[in-house]
């Protein structure tokens, strides 16, 4: 180990296993990262009821979250299931407007045809009449 001076600012400690300071705006960082651990010492315990109490409270605590979420969650289904409902009955009555009208059609064209069939046999028949 030793200490060889740079400059005036600046000293490095010369050591193996130790990370070294290169420039003097480097002492005031933490070279150990000690504090970008965080150490939580619990020394009681299982069957300290202090211990217990307080792991459940944070159970509780997160219980009453999950359910809370849950709640918004049902809330938001129920919402979307009304919509798809309402949608659904919309969509039924379109369908049969739409299925009337097609038979309404349907019904004129057969009233068309029969009306041009009777009309080609009135035709036909004047036809044989003057022949």
């Amino acid at each position: 180990m030793g200490i060889q001076y740079c400059d005036k600012l600046c000293y490095v400690i010369l050591m193996s296993d130790k990370r070294t300071y290169k420039s003097h705006k480097e002492h005031g960082e933490d070279m150990t990262y000690e504090s970008e651990v965080k150490h939580k010492m619990d020394d009681r315990g299982n069957l300290d009821l202090t211990k217990q109490i307080d792991t459940l409270k944070a159970e509780k605590v997160a219980l009453y979250e999950k359910v809370k979420g849950l709640q918004i969650l049902e809330e938001d289904h129920q919402k979307l299931n009304g919509k798809l409902r309402t949608e659904i009955v919309n969509l039924k009555e379109e369908k049969e407007k739409i299925l009337k009208s097609q038979d309404i059609v349907n019904d004129q064209h057969t009233i068309e045809l029969l009306e041009k069939d009777s009309e080609i046999g009135r035709l036909m028949k004047k036809l044989q009449d003057k022949r």
